[in-house]
C-alpha cells in the first residue's frame, strides 16, 4: 500500500507539473485558445482519428528501418538469457529494492499506464497546452500498439515464468509499457522529463525480477520493444491539426455532411435524386 500511495503522489505531481511548465514558457495567444481549438473533442478523436492513427503507428513501429533495432534487442535478450538463473538467484535472495518493488510493479501496470495517457490528454486540453494534449494522444496510441505486440509475442513464445504461475513470461508487459511511456515522454517533452520517466521504467523492470515474475532476458527484450514502439509512434504521429484528409476534423462525420438534391430531366420525364458526399 505505501508503494501505491507514493506512486500516486508522483503521478499527481508529474502531470500538473508538466502543464505548469508548459504554460509558463509558452504563455502566448496560441496557448489561450478555446479547448475545442487546442484538441479535438473526445467523440471526434475516438470515433474518427484513433483507428487510423493506430494503423499509422503500427506501420511505423514495424517498418524496415526498425529491423536493426529489433535485432539488437533480440541479441541483447539472447545474451541476457545466459544470466537468467544467476539474476533470479540474486534478486530473490538479496531483494535490494525492498519497498520500492510495489512502486515499480504499480507503475508498469496497464491501468496505471492508461490513466497516465488519458491524464496527459485531458490535462493538455484543460490547461490549453497543445504539446501536453498531443503527448497524451501519442501515449494512448503507443501503449495500445505496444500492448498488442507484447501480448502477441507472449503467446508465440509461451515461456514459463520464474515462479511457474503461467507461460506468459516473455517479454515483460509491465516493462515494455513503462519503457514505451518513457520513450514518448523523451520524444515529446525532452530529456528533462525523460530522466524520471526512464528511472521509473528501470525500476519497473527490476521490480518484475525481484517479484519473481520475469527473467532478466524478459525484461531486456521488453525494454527494447517498448522504446522502439514509443519512439516510432511519436516520430510518425500526425499531430493536431491533422494533415491527413481522411480525418474528419471539422467535428462532423460524412453522413452529417452529405446531402441529397433533386434531379429534373430536361425532357420533363420523371424525377431523380443525387447524393453528394464530400471526400475531404
Amino acid at each position: 500500500m505505501p508503494g501505491k500511495v507514493l506512486l500516486a503522489g508522483i503521478i499527481i505531481l508529474l502531470i500538473p507539473g508538466l502543464g505548469l511548465a508548459q504554460t509558463k514558457h509558452e504563455n502566448n495567444r496560441e496557448e489561450k485558445k478555446a479547448q475545442s481549438q487546442i484538441h479535438p473533442r473526445p467523440k471526434e478523436y475516438f470515433a474518427d482519428v484513433l483507428i487510423p492513427h493506430l494503423g499509422q503507428g503500427a506501420k511505423a513501429s514495424f517498418s524496415e528501418n526498425n529491423i536493426p533495432y529489433f535485432l539488437l534487442s533480440a541479441a541483447a535478450a539472447a545474451l541476457a538469457y545466459g544470466y537468467d538463473e544467476d539474476a533470479k538467484q540474486f534478486w530473490i535472495e538479496k531483494k535490494p529494492l525492498r519497498g520500492w518493488t510495489n512502486v515499480g510493479n504499480s507503475f508498469g501496470d496497464g491501468y496505471t499506464q492508461a490513466a497516465l495517457a488519458l491524464g496527459f490528454w485531458a490535462a493538455g486540453s484543460r490547461l490549453g497546452s497543445q504539446k501536453i494534449a498531443t503527448t497524451g494522444e501519442v501515449l494512448i496510441e503507443a501503449e495500445i500498439i505496444n500492448g498488442i505486440s507484447t501480448a502477441a509475442l507472449k503467446t508465440v513464445a509461451g515461456r514459463d515464468r520464474p515462479d511457474h504461475s503461467d507461460n506468459q513470461s516473455f517479454p515483460s508487459g509491465h516493462t515494455s509499457a513503462s519503457f514505451c511511456f518513457a520513450s514518448v515522454i523523451d520524444s515529446r517533452l525532452g530529456h528533462r522529463w525523460a530522466i524520471p520517466a526512464y528511472s521509473l521504467a528501470i525500476l519497473t523492470g527490476l521490480s518484475r525480477m525481484e517479484s519473481d515474475k520475469h527473467w532478466l532476458s524478459d525484461v531486456v527484450m521488453a525494454a527494447g520493444l517498448g522504446m522502439i514502439t514509443g519512439y516510432s509512434v511519436s516520430g510518425h504521429h500526425d499531430d493536431w491539426p491533422y494533415q491527413k484528409r481522411w480525418h474528419h476534423t471539422d467535428g462532423r462525420n460524412p453522413r452529417e455532411r452529405s446531402f441529397l438534391t433533386p434531379i429534373f430531366p430536361e425532357n420533363g420525364a420523371g424525377l431523380g435524386l443525387a447524393i453528394y458526399i464530400p471526400l475531404n
